[in-house]
């Protein structure tokens, strides 16, 4: 595999936008056996660097000397009149260049007047060009349809597109090109180019495009953005070449989450798609979450310790907060970028704002808030909660004796409030991992923090010192 960059759009390629390219690349864990930053045997590796060594010019040379390239002196007046008379009498626009049979001195003329050129290949009449594709099977084209001679070196001495691409796939032992199917189109001009100059044709393969939801050519406003910026926003590599991977293939299962070693033993061409695949934000994130979900302990700790880090929650990626706050938060997120924001809804305590809330309401109304109250204070006062820390299992013996005092009430009725009184919330995490979580609060943690014990105090003064009245 050979990393070439294609650089001759001055306006578009920078220094800059190489290096996000490369960097995006590595990050995915796609690596090249040769390239602008390694070296190798089939350099340079830039266009920009091969239009210097004269690569292109060579092979430009031996195609105007057995008649297949020309110069073309149309101006872009003469061809905008061309084509708006092919416009007139309803017919498709094909580039008949008189400058196709010119002779030398007539050539030689306008060269000399200083007048701007292109080249151009000449197209055969009536050939029939076949590729047999990987994904698409036998396409079959007639010469006669590819639009007449087309431009292969600008006025610039810059080449085309088609030109460049063919000269340096022949000289770099490119021997399978996989690309997208809105470049068919040039495959037929490419294989007159490859034969014109006795180069070996390689293997196509033209993949499906990724479309938005809407079956558009995805763009920004949909999420079509760059690597990096995905990166940013807390995916994973390993969540992206999953995601990505599956968007026009599948191995014939249900298997949605794969770990890079296993696309690697499941992918055969043959189960490409030939329609295009949608590109859909939630199941990419839906995907991310399970390889985030999949972190070691040690990767969530370096990965989400870092996100808290950096937006200040914690001063130091260390401490077994900080450990135990990774691995529950590993769990519930989606994107790394995710864990902040989590984690400071997790911690969030406000006794009188949940009084308020309509999930409390019906739990108030019947007693269940307070009677859950009084019997975790009595837990309290029987050291029940010392064990958090010890015993990952000491909540669940709390919520069975509180489920045993107040009858043997059903999950719901017993857990909600359960969790409303301690945490809040009707919904969150294991609370046994959560206060586990919490007893290791210390000087390192920098976000708010509301202890096991100071909410049961505020349980003790709301519900034992003063009267509730459902609001």
């Amino acid at each position: 595999m050979i990393l070439r960059v294609e650089d001759t759009d001055v306006a578009r390629s920078t220094k800059e936008s190489e290096a996000a390219i490369l960097e995006g690349l590595k990050w995915c864990g796609i690596t090249w056996d040769e390239g602008p930053d390694i070296g190798g045997d089939h350099g340079p590796y830039r266009q920009s660097e091969r239009i210097e060594a004269g690569i292109y010019k060579e092979q430009l040379e031996k195609m105007i000397a057995n008649g297949n390239a020309y110069r073309c002196f149309l101006s872009p007046e003469e061809l905008d009149e061309m084509r708006a008379e092919a416009e007139r009498n309803d017919q498709a626009f094909v580039v008949q260049s008189p400058w196709a049979n010119a002779s030398e001195e007539e050539v030689q003329a306008m060269i000399d007047q200083g007048k701007p050129y292109v080249y151009r290949f000449r197209v055969p009449f009536d050939r029939e060009i076949v590729v047999d594709d990987l994904v698409l099977g036998e396409v079959i084209w007639n010469s006669d349809d590819l639009g007449g001679d087309f431009v292969i070196v600008r006025q610039n001495g810059m080449p085309m597109y088609n030109f460049g691409v063919v000269v340096d796939d022949a000289f770099m032992g490119i021997t399978h090109v996989l690309r997208a199917q809105e470049h068919l189109m040039n495959t037929p001009r490419q294989i007159l180019m490859y034969e014109a100059l006795g180069l070996k044709v390689p293997t196509f393969a033209h993949m499906p495009l990724i479309l938005a939801p809407d079956r558009t050519k995805l763009s920004k406003r949909h999420g079509a953005v760059s690597v990096g910026e995905y990166q940013n926003r807390g995916y994973l590599a390993s969540g992206m070449v999953n995601y990505l991977a599956q968007l026009g293939w599948n191995d014939g299962t249900k298997q949605e989450i794969y770990t890079i070693e296993e696309l690697l033993d499941a992918f055969k061409m043959n189960r490409m798609s030939k329609v295009a695949a949608i590109f859909d934000t939630d199941k990419f994130k839906w995907v991310n979450g399970h390889h985030v979900r999949r972190l070691s302990d040690e990767e969530a700790l370096a990965m989400i310790g870092s996100q808290l880090k950096e937006h200040g929650i914690v001063k130091e990626v260390s401490g077994e907060f900080v450990a135990k706050a990774s691995q529950l938060l590993r769990e519930r997120i989606s994107t790394l970028t995710e864990a902040v924001e989590e984690l400071k809804s997790m911690m969030h305590f406000d006794l009188e704002e949940m009084l308020k809330t309509d999930v409390a309401q019906p739990y108030i109304e019947d007693g269940s808030i307070k009677e859950t109250a009084k019997l975790l204070l009595d837990a309290q006062a029987e050291g029940q909660f010392d064990a958090i820390g010890s015993d990952p299992k000491a909540m669940q013996h709390v919520a069975k004796q509180i489920g045993k005092a107040r009858g043997g009430v059903k999950k719901k009725a017993l857990l909600v409030p359960l969790r409303l009184c301690l945490t809040s919330q009707a919904a969150g995490p294991d609370m046994n991992l959560f206060f586990e979580m919490l007893k290791e609060v210390d000087d390192n943690v920098l976000c708010e923090c509301v202890s096991l014990e100071k909410r049961l105090e505020m349980l003790k003064e709301k519900f034992l010192e003063q009267p509730v009245h459902a609001s």
